[in-house]
């Protein structure tokens, strides 16, 4: 990607990857916690151990279940990333030293509860056909060591726990697919927002584009016409050729207006409409935008240009929000007051609740709006507020 693409990229991009990083986080730590389980459940044999409990068995079980916990933690790691296949390396690998891990405990119950442990998160790492077949080996591997032990614990018993560990298996995937499903959703959600600020970045440079065309097609097309005539008239009518070319200089000038103007944003501004556009871009960004004072701005129409210096004022605020705070409130205020010395003005005001450090309104833009503004008399002030926010406030005398 190009330095320019990297700099035209939506401001509240970063805003989101940060949040996002952190519900990241806070999802492998929930599912860390399943892990912290499986790797106690050695500990716990180790502790319960009764007579002919063999030490060194813990002991190499918990060594096996530390490597299997941290395979399980890459499959969730790649699978929250968007990786729906998992690796078969950390897969089966994890899968091995399972199996190896519950023949080294020295109990099925202990044996039971690690294989649900594993199965409740484990379960949606792999592709459906796979799970399949995995679950129901899973769900067998334990009657092997319920009908081959010796610990004096009837059969009904172990039934029971083994439909038990079959229920914490099913509760503790179902938290599991919510968190991942909700991850999905969220991400998704993300990522629309993105695309959606990148669509809107991209229609404004093709209604710029477009204007650029509707401007100085004719105009342009007229200049070389204009030209070309001048230049066959100079030699058989030098009067002629000379009023052609006073054409020429008027098309050049109108011409030089209108790219001025395109540039400015005031061809056809609209102010309604520049209201709607700021409005629906900084809520794509996630602030919510409320704006009031629209009921004044009746008959602006008719006060020589002020309808759009406002609509100016509200797409430089508008950029502002987005460019530099990380907003979850905006507001964008219309009011007209009447002074009896300074006469009637209308105020804009646009403002936020999160202004990023370094935000001191003294950017080329803020600049730009101030001398255009002081060009008709008006002024704007630009200021951090006392709760952390950032206001813009335009006066524009009517």
């Amino acid at each position: 990607m190009s330095p320019r693409a990297e700099h035209d990229d939506p401001p509240e991009e970063t805003a989101n990857d940060r949040r996002m990083r952190v519900v990241r986080l806070v999802i492998m730590s929930s599912m860390g916690l399943v892990v912290l389980v499986m790797l106690g459940i050695p500990l716990l044999e180790l502790v319960l151990g009764g007579p002919g409990h063999v030490l060194w068995r813990s002991l190499a079980a918990e060594a096996t279940v530390l490597p299997m916990s941290l395979l399980l933690l890459l499959l969730l790691r790649d699978r929250i990333d968007g990786r729906r296949i998992p690796d078969p390396r950390y897969y089966w690998g994890s899968l091995v030293l399972l199996a190896a891990t519950v023949l080294l405990l020295q109990g099925p119950t202990m044996a039971m509860g690690l294989i649900a442990s594993w199965w409740g998160v484990g379960v949606f790492t792999a592709p459906r056909e796979r799970t399949v077949v995995v679950t129901l080996a899973l769900a067998a591997a334990p009657w092997p060591l319920i009908l081959t032990a010796d610990d004096g614990v009837p059969v009904a018993v172990h039934l029971f726990l083994w439909v038990a560990a079959i229920v914490w298996a099913l509760l503790l995937a179902s938290g599991s697919m919510a968190t991942i499903w909700l991850w999905d959703i969220t991400k998704q959600a993300v990522e629309g927002q993105h695309a959606r600020s990148r669509l809107a970045v991209t229609e404004e440079r093709l209604r710029f584009a477009r204007d650029m065309h509707d401007l100085l097609g004719h105009s342009l097309s007229a200049l070389a016409v204009k030209a070309e005539l001048a230049g066959r008239l100079v030699d058989r009518a030098p009067d002629r050729a000379e009023s052609e070319l006073r054409e020429v200089h008027d098309l050049a000038r109108e011409a030089l207006r209108q790219v001025r103007s395109a540039v400015s944003g005031y061809r056809e501004l609209d102010l309604i409409e520049e209201v709607a556009s700021v409005r629906g871009v900084i809520e794509t960004a996630g602030a919510r935008t409320e704006v009031t004072g629209l009921d004044v701005l009746g008959g602006l129409e008719e006060t020589g240009g002020i309808a759009a210096l406002a609509a100016w004022v509200v797409r430089e605020g508008g950029t502002n929000v987005l460019r530099h705070s990380d907003a979850t409130r905006c507001r964008i205020d219309f009011s007209l007051i009447e002074d009896a010395a300074e006469g009637r003005a209308l105020i804009v005001e646009i403002s936020n609740d999160r202004a990023r450090e370094g935000g001191d309104g003294t950017g080329n833009g803020l600049t730009g709006l101030s001398e255009r503004l002081s060009a008709v008399g008006g002024g704007l002030t630009a200021a951090r507020t006392r709760d952390g926010g950032f206001l813009l406030r335009a006066v524009l005398p009517v």
